[in-house]
């Protein structure tokens, strides 16, 4: 026959011994400090695991920091390199250095007048939109004929890219014998 453990220590002690004391909160205080199973049992317990995952926290930090700087410092290097690479390409006297395409120039200037100005198109510039008003500096293709303002042509034209008429784009360029054949393959 199999008997439920006795506790032999409390055997002889008498009944008043389980019955709370006069001063309960006292007991109560002292039974949940020596408590370990209690959710709050043990604020040094707390305090070692807050120790442990701020610790953690920090190395995280100082970790991702510095995978950030070296990747940094990596993309500068590799950045770096590649501009010098360039710069020792252009300087590769195997390879013959690139002439950039001049800017053709501009035609001649004249002085707008309703009565005397011809112009192809409409009496305004193309490019800025503004209708031509007498008295106005204005360039005029010399193989289509559009007219556009001075300033706005040569803008147009100073950063070489641009060789041709805004409206029709025509070669800016051409000597003066072939506006007589450009004209009469229109």
């Amino acid at each position: 026959m199999a008997m439920a453990p006795h506790d032999h220590e409390h055997e002889h002690e008498p009944d008043h011994a389980h019955r709370s004391p006069p001063n309960a909160t006292a007991a109560a205080t002292s039974t949940i400090a020596t408590n370990r199973w209690g959710p709050y049992s043990g604020a040094g317990d707390f305090a070692s695991n807050m120790a442990v995952i701020l610790a953690a926290l920090l190395a995280a930090l100082a970790l991702a920091l510095a995978l950030n700087a070296a990747v940094r410092y990596l993309l500068r290097r590799h950045r770096r390199a590649r501009q010098r690479g360039a710069a020792a390409a252009a300087e590769d006297p195997e390879k013959p250095p690139v002439a950039e395409a001049e800017p053709p120039p501009p035609p001649p200037a004249l002085v707008y007048s309703a009565a005397g100005t011809k112009l192809a198109g409409a009496a305004e510039c193309a490019i800025c939109l503004a209708e031509f008003v007498d008295g106005d500096t204005v360039r005029v293709m010399p193989v289509c004929g559009h007219g556009f303002h001075a300033r706005c042509i040569e803008r147009w034209l100073a950063g070489g890219r641009r060789s041709s008429c805004p409206t029709c784009r025509a070669p800016a360029g051409a000597p003066a014998s072939e506006p007589a054949a450009a004209a009469a393959t229109s």
